[in-house]
Order: C-alpha cells, then sequence, then structure tokens
C-alpha cells in the first residue's frame, strides 16, 4: 500500500502432514477471503501463485480462488511452475489470472521441460480475456546475457500477438 502496489502474490503452502488436500484448501480458502477483504480496503488484488506444495497444479489454485469468492483474489499464473501438462494447467488458470509471468520452459505431459512456445501463450492468454501485464520470470544462470534478449523477445512477441 505505502509503495502503491496493486498486485500482491501469495503462496499456498505446504498441505500439513495431518491434513488433506480438501482441509488444506478450506482452510487456504478462509485465509484468501480474509486477506483479500483486507487487500481490497488498500486497492490490492491478492494473486494465488501455482508454485508448490497446495497451490503447484491449476485445480486446487482455481478451487481457492473461486471458493474465496473476491474480486479481490485471483490466479498469479507462472506458465513455468506446473509439473505436468504445462500449457492446458496454465489455460485451466488464465479465467482467473490477475498476473502473468512467462517463463523459458514448460512441462510437457510427462512432466519433462521443453522450451515454452510463448506465442501459444500469449495466445492462449488473449482468448481468455487476460488483459493485464506478461511479465518475464528468469530461472536461468546468465541473466547479464539472457534477460535482455528473452526480454526483446517476448516484447516482439506481445506486439505480434496484440495485432
Amino acid at each position: 500500500d505505502r509503495i502503491g502496489a496493486s498486485h500482491v502474490r501469495v503462496f499456498g503452502g505446504p498441505i500439513p502432514d495431518h491434513a488433506t488436500e480438501q482441509q488444506a484448501i478450506a482452510w487456504a480458502v478462509e485465509v484468501l477471503k480474509r486477506g483479500a477483504e483486507y487487500a481490497g480496503t488498500k486497492g490490492i488484488t491478492l494473486g494465488v501463485e501455482d508454485d508448490a506444495g497446495l497451490t503447484s497444479t491449476a485445480e486446487p489454485t482455481v478451487e481457492i480462488v473461486k471458493r474465496a469468492g473476491s474480486p479481490w483474489a485471483g490466479i498469479n499464473a507462472d506458465s513455468g511452475n506446473p509439473p505436468r501438462n504445462g500449457y492446458s494447467q496454465f489455460e485451466m488458470m488464465l479465467p482467473y489470472a490477475t498476473s502473468v509471468h512467462l517463463k523459458i520452459q514448460i512441462s510437457t505431459e510427462d512432466g519433462k521441460k521443453e522450451p515454452a512456445d510463448w506465442s501459444r501463450l500469449l495466445r492462449m492468454s488473449g482468448k481468455s480475456g487476460y488483459k493485464g501485464y506478461i511479465g518475464l520470470e528468469y530461472e536461468g544462470n546468465d541473466a547479464e546475457a539472457d534477460v535482455p534478449r528473452f526480454a526483446a523477445t517476448l516484447n516482439t512477441l506481445v506486439r505480434q500477438v496484440s495485432g
């Protein structure tokens, strides 16, 4: 709020050893409802990221956001995080996306990583009605050399896909 953030990414955390996934989802829903209610008073949207633990896949991530039922809660969709079926998982999250970031790799159906088809991901984002920023999340080893090149490529593709 003090620095003007309009979006904050949040995480689902691990599923406690003694709990089922559905119990953990119910707890996450209650926490997200409360957090979104407060964030909304500050004009901030919370984006649950599909990243490890409870929210490692699209299904529970979407369920948490839908059940929270707040205009101040959505999904921080990360194309590179789902462990399998990256394209279909990403597409499932897009209707609830409040922020999107792309990675240079995406998971295949069998869980292997392959270079991400950013044009495909951008078309999916547009088709879903997503109108926010598209960011680049870099996890490589040579940011100084790679990031300018990847950012330029992403910028070009966004312009091509946007028309």
